[in-house]
């Protein structure tokens, strides 16, 4: 896996590379048009500016939501967003939406797609499968308080005809048919983080993205195989949590073992 400076900015999403997630506020506050990343992440329709207006404005509101998604990351989602111009958005594990609310002002700024959050943004959902302080944790944390901030925020956002969230576990949910990107980071629990590979991965469309967060974590050691099984890795982030892009290559059974 080829390895790139961060200072350059460039990261083509044509071959697999490893980027070091140390650049978080310079990378989107030096966007002069030198330091807009490579041709690869420069959309045909060349509206570099509202682009621009948008992440600024995306790094104002990160800074009130709860979550973990770095403003390094959420730049790069959105660049996905600007490039790939997805109809259909669904991320599962939505939290304070620090990764859903950047991709659905991207989404708004294209004008067209829509973005599905699922979690069921309860105590009892987030521990399973976990132990020791990661359990503790969730155990203690007001899911109600972040959801009813969430729907607060993409209010004040004006995000709510973009946005729909869907209070319930991944497993539960309708399915969501011609995904253009799935963004997985939910429970990272050893069963539950394979069964979204197994339930959602079907319904992505072929040549489409997947994005999974936290892909060093033990738990995930089913779902990742699952995953590269009927994908292609196109790059992986490395910070403070370590995340992967993928494109599907290969059509996935309807119901997989």
């Amino acid at each position: 896996m080829t390895s790139y400076d961060i200072p350059d900015h460039s990261y083509p999403l044509q071959t697999s590379t490893t980027i070091n997630d140390s650049f978080d506020t310079e990378y989107v506050y030096n966007m002069g048009a030198k330091a807009i990343p490579c041709e690869a992440y420069i959309p045909e329709n060349g509206n570099i500016n509202a682009q621009l207006r948008t992440k600024l404005q995306m790094v104002r509101i990160m800074q009130q939501l709860d979550g973990w998604c770095t403003v390094s990351k959420a730049s790069i989602l959105m660049d996905l967003v600007f490039i790939f111009q997805p109809r259909v958005i669904v991320e599962i594990g939505v939290w304070g939406g620090k990764s859903l609310i950047p991709m659905a002002l991207a989404v708004k700024n294209n004008s067209s797609g829509k973005v599905y959050g699922i979690d069921p943004w309860s105590a009892t959902s987030s521990i399973e499968g976990q132990d020791g302080e990661n359990k503790d944790w969730w155990q203690a944390a007001d899911h109600n308080q972040v959801y009813d901030k969430l729907v607060e925020q993409l209010a004040r956002c004006d995000l709510n005809s973009v946005v729909t969230l869907i209070r319930k576990e991944s497993q539960d949910a309708a399915p969501i048919p011609n995904i253009d990107i799935l963004h997985i980071d939910g429970n990272h629990s050893d069963k539950t983080s394979y069964e979204d590979v197994r339930k959602w991965l079907p319904l992505v469309g072929m040549g489409k993205l997947v994005i999974f967060d936290d892909t060093t974590w033990s738990s995930i050691d089913r779902a990742l195989p699952l995953l590269n099984e009927y994908c292609i890795k196109l790059a992986e982030f490395k910070g403070e949590n370590t995340w992967g892009i993928w494109l599907k290559v290969k059509e996935v059974p309807t119901e997989i073992e």
